[in-house]
């Protein structure tokens, strides 16, 4: 299994085909979730955070192709009304947004917490305190159980989630350390060989 780091704008166009369509088997037809008629393509999930610049994180395997993935980007506070003074200086610290986090649980039992290792050693490497993220019951679970430092938060925090449930997790996780520290990342260029795939770079600012 290779964690494969990439922005958006730098993904070889077959890959992110590739993850087009393994979001759509999860989301859309796994989940139900609707994909805006603007962003459809057959076969292929898509959102309006897919900017260019935003950062994903692809486990992949040879024999089973993208088997989970997540994606991060600069979150924003949502706005509550409040004034600047009276909100919390724990949600002015500096944060990122983890989403479309998902793992194939039949291909790797514990691959959903190594994809959020990579999350919160990318996060914590880049100065961020933080990951916002949606989350399920089940994904809930799996963080009890391993220990993982989290905080349930208020309906309304995560807006480019549906129907989910908002979590916030520190960038400091020593269970998760413990288990994963030396772990590396790969970038699309040192995995292409394997991958099988055709490069092609270019900028994508959807």
């Amino acid at each position: 299994m290779k964690i494969i780091q990439t922005k958006l704008k730098d993904m070889p166009s077959s890959l992110l085909v590739e993850l087009g369509s393994y979001r759509y088997s999860v989301f859309a037809r796994g989940e139900g979730w609707s994909i805006p008629s603007r962003l459809s393509t057959p076969g292929q999930e898509y959102d309006r955070f897919d900017r260019s610049d935003v950062t994903w994180l692809i486990a992949w395997t040879a024999q089973h192709g993208i088997c989970g993935c997540a994606r991060l980007m600069e979150w924003h506070e949502p706005d509550t009304g409040l004034t600047p003074e009276s909100r919390s200086s724990k949600t002015q610290l500096p944060a990122w947004e983890m989403s479309r986090f998902s793992a194939r649980l039949e291909i790797d039992s514990e691959l959903p917490l190594s994809i959020l290792w990579h999350c919160v050693q990318l996060a914590e490497q880049s100065g961020i305190r933080f990951l916002y993220s949606a989350a399920t019951p089940m994904l809930e679970h799996m963080f009890e159980k391993n220990q993982v430092v989290y905080e349930p938060l208020t309906a309304g925090v995560i807006q480019s989630e549906d129907n989910l449930f908002a979590v916030r997790i520190p960038v400091h996780q020593p269970h998760l350390a413990e288990k994963f520290r030396g772990a590396r990342r790969f970038s699309p260029e040192e995995v292409l060989p394997t991958l099988g795939v055709s490069v092609s770079w270019g900028s994508r600012g959807r």
